[in-house]
């Protein structure tokens, strides 16, 4: 059964994001419920047991909406911590541009934290093609060749092709020509982009950030759509982690009296070919849910999904 750790922040108001530390209290909550254990050194060497670190953000909307640098700041201090060497650890999209503008401060040296787009000078994508199902793409080269692990960093949001936007979708910023795949509501296609040997083969969690979650109008950044979740999702099933997403972000399109993304004609239809290929679960019942709540204290509780 796959397991998909919620954990919500009970600390105070989240409404313009967390910092750093918050967030560090979030995702050691997590990662300890994750692998059910407190000895969160055993996670992380059993989880990276060497090699570059890649973290994928979602960097399309600047610093209206797009995965908090504060966020990932979190995560690499928590593996720096645990013996992960700093330039160990990639932080990357697409392009420098959108890294740049929502916020993070690039650096492709031999020291410190790596933060880099695929098109900065030297990287580039792959040489040969990849494919999976109607998919033929080639894949960022951070991926093929930089990085031997993957840690998918996306944000929950609606998209107005795909129904949603989590970390499945978000892996079409490691590929060339995303632009063929969003017929059909995206499916399979968002499926077999996953399924690409370099993303499938590297993939080890996907931590989606839920903290301020546009429920509609997405992925272009609308404000009047956005509602504080104040949570965090996360699962190395990256079916499993999108699935409850989807709960969450019907959830919210339904408070504000809006239909469901399959009656607004954007039905999430790519979780079920995913998991006919084998990359994960969809089906709720087959998926184990813990709901944890978490404040300042560092004291962690059992809390509500909704």
């Amino acid at each position: 059964m796959s397991r998909v750790i919620v954990v919500r922040w009970a600390g105070g108001k989240a409404d313009f994001g967390l910092d750093k530390a918050t967030y560090g209290i979030m995702l050691e909550a997590a990662l300890r419920a994750l692998r059910q254990t407190a000895d969160l050194d055993s996670v992380i060497g059993d989880m990276f047991p060497r090699g570059a670190i890649g973290i994928k953000t979602n960097c399309l909307t600047r610093k209206l909406n797009s995965t908090p640098v504060a966020l990932a700041d979190g995560l690499a201090e928590i593996l720096t911590e645990r013996g992960v060497d700093e330039n160990n650890i990639v932080v990357w999209d697409r392009s420098n541009r959108e890294l740049s503008e929502a916020g993070f401060l690039l650096n492709a040296s031999f020291t410190g934290r790596r933060c880099l787009g695929t098109d900065t000078s030297g990287v580039g994508y792959s040489s040969r093609f990849f494919e999976s199902g109607g998919v033929n793409s080639l894949v960022s080269e951070i991926l093929t060749r930089t990085v031997e692990h993957s840690i998918n960093l996306p944000v929950l949001k609606d998209h107005s092709l795909a129904g949603m936007s989590a970390g499945m979708k978000n892996m079409y910023g490691a590929i060339h020509n995303p632009n063929k795949y969003h017929g059909n509501n995206c499916s399979p296609y968002c499926a077999h982009v996953s399924n690409l040997a370099p993303i499938r083969s590297k993939h080890r969690m996907t931590i989606l950030d839920a903290v301020r979650v546009q429920f509609n109008g997405g992925p272009g950044y609308m404000a009047q759509y956005i509602e504080t979740y104040a949570g965090i999702i996360v699962s190395a099933d990256p079916i499993a982690c999108d699935r409850v997403g989807l709960e969450i972000l019907e959830h919210m399109r339904k408070k504000y009296g809006l239909p469901t993304l399959e009656n607004d004609g954007r039905p999430v239809k790519y979780l079920q070919p995913a998991t006919e290929l084998g990359l994960g679960e969809s089906d709720l019942s087959k998926i184990e849910l813990k709901v944890l709540s978490a404040d300042q204290t560092g004291s962690v509780r059992d809390g509500e999904l909704y």
